[in-house]
């Protein structure tokens, strides 16, 4: 095949974070976010860039009635009740401009009306699919409901991004049950294999932070495959934002990127990069400068290598 730059966006608002964090204490990034979209959009847009957003399905609702509306009968039992988004509902808003935190329709209008981009699902509520507690059938409810959505608003989903890349090959089979044709798996390795949560140790978080500003683990470039009946365009890499004390390190992911980005393009392969709008909610100026190298690399690769731009539905 030949060579392809991938970009998935894990598109959730606060819905993303509930679990571990709330306005206060996260809501400068959620808020960004929304400033964030727009000026990421007009820079695919200028540069032929396509991208699968995988949107939470509860962010289609235009008001807290339609949310409630929206909602399966049977939802997740986890073991740990914090994980579960319903828990939430009570400090949810009556629409989007009283609540910017919890709705995102307006959000969904900019990337349908921007050329190239596919809205694919991140679930309706960022369901878990590894975590105790959790169900074959209460995801096939929480994912015919986001779809229902979906065609309310006369949008095929075909893509999922799987919150915390949690998957297994019975949530996968839900997926295809249900229409779904493409999915993100996870890249190569150990330390970034699907677990629940409790099984995302230090090491491995450790290993993954280390491989992502150096690239130790290797390159990680994919054939797109078949699995469970459903096509796997797997990750490559988290775009990292640019914050903290490892902001003077962001040149260094940065480069690693881009390496991995030129070694997929001279093998014809795919190379995969995701992230959440809401990690450019702070430090935007930093973070979309570092986007905005990453894209000009791409289309260096594209003259020298025939290097495409896709989304995750693109793939066969």
């Amino acid at each position: 095949m030949a060579s392809s730059l991938v970009i998935s966006l894990d598109f959730e608002l606060l819905w993303g974070v509930r679990d571990h964090s709330d306005r206060q204490s996260y809501g400068a990034n959620v808020l960004g976010a929304r400033e964030a979209i727009p000026r990421m959009l007009e820079m695919f847009a200028k540069n032929g860039v396509r991208a699968t957003w995988a949107t939470v399905g509860f962010l289609f609702c235009e008001t807290k009635d339609e949310l409630l509306g929206s909602l399966p009968e049977l939802r997740p039992a986890y073991r740990d009740q914090r994980l579960s988004n319903y828990t939430y509902l009570d400090e949810v808003g009556e629409d989007e401009r009283r609540d910017p935190y919890y709705f995102g329709a307006s959000l969904v209008d900019r990337i349908r009306q921007t050329p190239g981009q596919e809205i694919g699902t991140h679930t309706l509520s960022h369901f878990y699919c590894l975590e105790e507690g959790q169900s074959a059938e209460a995801f096939r409810a929480d994912l015919a409901a986001a779809n229902a959505l979906a065609e309310r608003r006369g949008i095929a989903l075909k893509s999922i991004v799987f919150p915390r890349n949690q998957f297994s090959d019975a949530s996968l089979a839900v997926c295809r049950d249900l229409g779904l044709t493409h999915f993100r798996g996870n890249a190569a390795g150990w330390a970034y294999r699907a677990v629940r949560t409790a099984d995302q140790t230090k090491p491995r978080r450790a290993l993954r932070l280390v491989d992502a500003y150096t690239g130790i683990l290797g390159v990680q470039s994919f054939t797109p495959t078949s699995w469970a009946g459903l096509v796997d365009v797997p990750a490559s890499r988290f775009l990292r934002p640019c914050t903290g004390k490892l902001a003077r390190l962001h040149h260094l992911h940065l480069a690693t990127i881009k390496n991995e980005m030129t070694s997929a393009a001279k093998e014809g392969k795919g190379y995969h990069l995701w992230w959440h709008p809401h990690n450019f909610g702070t430090n935007m100026e930093a973070n979309l400068m570092g986007l905005s190298s990453i894209i000009e690399h791409y289309q260096r690769l594209r003259g020298q290598y025939g290097m495409a731009s896709c989304a995750m539905e693109d793939f066969k």
